[in-house]
């Protein structure tokens, strides 16, 4: 499959002022003796993140006593703070697919 920036693919195939009715959709209309290349769809990607994790307080082992007489080694769990990076943004990309037959 191939991927399309949408907005880039929308401006170089539509004349100017052919999304002039704000809705996002072409309002041009196909003549009888046009031939259709291919069939896309909308596809809303999310946002990427790059997350790094910094250690602020590490684990901590120690002994536990039962009544039982029992000796336990445990562990508190490591905390840790997480910064985003913002990859790349929320975006629409026009995937390929297959044309319906008419």
């Amino acid at each position: 499959m191939k991927w399309l920036s949408g907005l880039a693919f929308m401006a170089a195939l539509l004349p100017t002022g052919a999304m002039a009715n704000g809705s996002g959709a072409p309002t041009v209309q196909a003549r009888p003796d046009d031939r259709r290349i291919a069939c896309y769809r909308e596809v809303q990607m999310p946002a990427q993140y790059s997350v790094e994790e910094i250690l602020v307080t590490p684990a901590v082992p120690y002994y536990f006593r039962r009544t039982t007489g029992i000796v336990e080694l445990r562990e508190t769990p490591a905390v840790y703070e997480e910064r985003r990076t913002l990859v790349q943004e929320a975006r629409i990309v026009m995937q390929e697919v297959v044309c319906p037959t008419q």
